[in-house]
């Protein structure tokens, strides 16, 4: 392998031979070394922070920061990066602890390099295009990194927003299969009333929509980005031209509406819109928690627990009792909601702990919000094709629970009163015998009548 020697104001640096990135990237990769994945494990950030840096070359372009020729070839390499090309070359861990300065640098390395290959020299060479004069025009890591994790985040809103769409459409079949079947209403692990399952499912259904709903909307927020402001917010080193170029230019690389911030000082330093989305995807996750939790409970076996559905059977559950199969789609989704909650927790800490002008933690939480939405996408996604769809609700079981629980004293105190009632569920409880039986006893009802009482106190007719 040969080498190449670069200079920067530490002092050099050798490079193998077609390296892309230059000496800034070389060192950040060696300074944090083991802080995790490297930004070209994350697809939407990549294509985000490519696209922020073609829209300043557009911009740049238009106002007469750059030629012609250079801007040209930025946007040309900008645009092989955004489609996925050249990850091999984006080595710097996005967990970097620069505030983003190695990440940016990497970009605007890896541009300049193969910009410059695009005029016809060779990386390493940077007198037509610099990574820091051409490349980094009008920009400083502190405006284009931030503007790049919003947008990182609208990109991926849609995949997410899909599978959580599917898996409400698949909650909402399940219930419509189920509209007509009788189970226990249960509070505190309790039988309450007589419900439906249809109307289970419907209302989880209606809470995961609600919930989508907020993240969506927080996600929108973040199409308001700090680009302009440069270092701290006074935007010097980007003309006023510039500043009035540069939200067109954006929009238009992104296919969608993208304003500035009013007051650029508090886009520069405040990071309340990542801690809003990230406190809307922990809800989100926890809505799809408690749904799972719930179905490992009534999908327990039917000679231990309550039988009353039947999860799809993905996998064997032991590897000593044969035949075991265990609910591990839900408490996969569990423990992607702990997962999601921790990243909850470390955003709300980095957006607290910035310090003066910008935050410096800014890699943690684009790290986190990305994790995020990756895992709450595929949960999803397992979720709805790999449990919801395929489970079954055993009828006779779920109607057994309920007429034999005192979940159906309700239905007779309007008529009986709440004393009369009591005593008949002392007088089941001291018989061992269902409450149903003890109606039937005492002239209540006929065998004949109490599915169709039941039935009727969980769905009032209107």
């Amino acid at each position: 392998m040969t080498y190449r020697t670069e200079s920067d104001s530490l002092g050099t640096v050798q490079l193998p031979d077609g390296t892309l990135y230059g000496s800034n990237t070389a060192r950040g990769v060696e300074n944090f070394a083991g802080m995790g994945l490297p930004l070209s494990a994350y697809p939407d950030f990549m294509r985000a922070m490519a696209l922020v840096k073609r829209a300043a070359a557009m911009a740049n372009r238009e106002v007469g920061a750059l030629a012609s020729d250079v801007a040209d070839a930025i946007i040309t390499a900008c645009d092989e990066i955004a489609a996925g090309g050249h990850v091999e070359h984006f080595p710097t861990p996005l967990l970097e602890g620069s505030g983003g300065t190695s990440t940016n640098m990497n970009f605007n390395e890896v541009i300049a390099n193969r910009a410059g290959q695009i005029l016809g020299d060779r990386p390493g060479c940077y007198a037509r295009v610099n990574p820091n004069d051409h490349v980094n025009c009008s920009q400083s890591t502190n405006d284009a990194l931030p503007t790049a994790v919003k947008l990182a985040c609208v990109l991926t809103e849609p995949s997410l927003t899909r599978e959580i769409e599917t898996l409400i459409s698949a909650l909402r079949v399940k219930a419509d299969e189920t509209r007509d079947m009788l189970r226990a209403g249960r509070t505190c692990m309790q039988a309450a009333q007589p419900m439906t399952w249809g109307q289970y499912f419907k209302g989880h259904a209606s809470a995961m929509s609600r919930a989508l709903s907020a993240v969506r909307a927080a996600v929108d927020a973040l199409r308001t980005v700090p680009m302009g402001g440069t270092a701290i917010g006074t935007g010097l080193g980007a003309s006023p031209a510039y500043r009035r170029a540069i939200a067109p230019a954006l929009s238009e690389v992104f296919g969608m509406e993208i304003s500035l911030a009013e007051d650029s000082f508090d886009a520069m330093h405040a990071a309340d819109g990542f801690v809003r989305l990230s406190a809307e995807l922990r809800n989100l996750s926890a809505v799809m928690a408690k749904l799972a939790a719930d179905l490992v409970i009534l999908g327990s076996d039917g000679a231990s627990g309550l039988g009353e559905l039947r999860l799809p059977p993905v996998q064997p559950g032991s590897s000593i009792m044969a035949g075991k199969v265990n609910p591990v789609i839900p408490m996969t989704v569990q423990q992607v909601w702990m997962r999601v909650h921790g990243h909850d927790a470390a955003i709300a800490i980095a957006a607290q702990s910035g310090q003066m002008e910008i935050n410096h933690f800014e890699p943690l939480i684009a790290l986190s919000l990305s994790e995020q939405m990756a895992l709450i996408t595929a949960a999803a996604k397992s979720f709805a094709a790999r449990c919801i769809a395929g489970l079954e609700v055993d009828e006779d079981r779920s109607y057994l629970n309920l007429a034999q629980s005192f979940g159906v004293s309700t239905v007779f105190l309007k008529k009986l009163g709440y004393a009369r009632v009591s005593a008949m569920a002392k007088r089941a409880l001291s018989e061992g015998k269902p409450l149903a039986d003890i109606a039937v006893e005492e002239g209540l009802l006929s065998d004949s009548d109490i599915r169709d009482v039941l039935r009727h106190a969980a769905v009032p007719a209107e």
